[in-house]
């Protein structure tokens, strides 16, 4: 299965592959693909080999005014009428449109609701994910991705600042609803479910079972989530690999490359190589280099260290590896 970057159109054999490279300048709708596909939200499109010219929506524009001045009150507003004018993109089958509103406003709706999030406290986004549930509508919301975003930023945020729960349970509630309505090709939906790793504990939610019965139905977006679960909360992270790995309900024949194939263990131990590489770190939530702006340290204990060498030897994976392997080896 191949993985598309949103920001620059580059397509990886892995999705380790899309997470590594760096595309941080590139706005996430410069698409420049050919062919059918779906877009962002998970409905039908023609996407065309030429860039989206960018659409200017006068009454968009005028709302967000008022939002970037400090104020909040037309956010809900600015977040209707770009739910409509995507709405009537895709009815109409004008994708390049569609690409169009995408590129010149989503970038900013995910900053403001982000601000007035942060400025407000967990209500206001509360009060969005009520609106744009994916149970009040036949397919996702075209807000669903921003959502996803700023749902995401605040994950991290109140893990780190106050703990696992304080994260408000409606958010994690809608976070698994679009978890179990995903289908097998909606990538940016699937990659707006990385965070939901820094749920993972939760005392109101069961986060980590969820991303379990992920694995047998979505294998390569179950790795990330078990990456951001590593930052969050490494042992009950390391719980969790250990038991889907060792369930041998799932199965996946996953390719590395045409003539390579990988098991679902050695794919899913990319999680905590990925964790505590010193170059590297997840880029979703888009836009936002959480690590930088939270000042985020990671250092693996030595206990799970030694439980992740255990499931290396278990699979028989060491052939692979050089003989002096690091956990950092471990990534694909």
């Amino acid at each position: 299965m191949s993985h598309e970057c949103d920001d620059c159109g580059q397509v990886f054999d892995t999705l380790t592959r899309l997470r590594l490279h760096d595309c941080s300048t590139a706005d996430s709708s410069d698409r420049n693909t050919v062919g059918s596909s779906e877009n962002e939200d998970g409905t039908p499109s023609e996407w065309t080999n030429r860039r989206p010219e960018a659409v200017e929506l006068e009454a968009l524009d005028e709302l967000l005014a008022n939002t970037t001045d400090g104020g909040f009150d037309t956010l809900p507003q600015a977040m209707a009428v770009y739910e409509s004018e995507l709405e009537s993109a895709s009815e109409s089958d004008a994708s390049d449109r569609y690409s169009g509103i995408r590129r010149a406003y989503r970038r900013q709706l995910v900053s403001e609701l982000d601000e007035a999030t942060r400025a407000e406290g967990w209500p206001v986004l509360e009060e969005f994910v009520r609106a744009y549930h994916p149970d009040t509508a036949e397919d996702f919301p075209h807000v669903t991705t921003i959502l996803q975003n700023v749902t995401g930023r605040n994950f991290i945020r109140t893990r780190l600042a106050d703990g696992v729960e304080a994260i408000p349970v409606v958010t994690v509630e809608y976070i698994e609803a679009i978890r179990t309505e995903v289908g097998g090709y909606q990538d940016n939906i699937l990659e707006g479910l990385h965070p939901y790793g820094w749920g993972i504990g939760h005392p109101d939610f069961d986060v980590a079972e969820r991303i379990h019965e992920h694995a047998s139905s979505h294998i390569f977006s179950t790795s990330p989530m078990l990456e951001h679960a590593f930052y969050a909360d490494q042992h009950t992270a390391v719980d969790l690999l250990e038991r889907i790995i060792h369930d041998e309900s799932i199965h996946h024949e996953i390719a590395r490359r045409p003539s390579e194939k990988i098991t679902e263990a050695r794919y899913l131990l990319d999680a905590p190589a990925g964790a505590v590489s010193d170059h590297y770190w997840p880029t979703i939530p888009r836009y936002w280099d959480w690590h930088d702006d939270l000042a985020v340290d990671f250092e693996l204990e030595d206990d799970v260290e030694q439980r992740i060498r255990s499931l290396v030897r278990e699979e028989s994976l060491e052939n692979d590896l050089p003989q002096d392997w690091e956990l950092t080896d471990l990534t694909l």
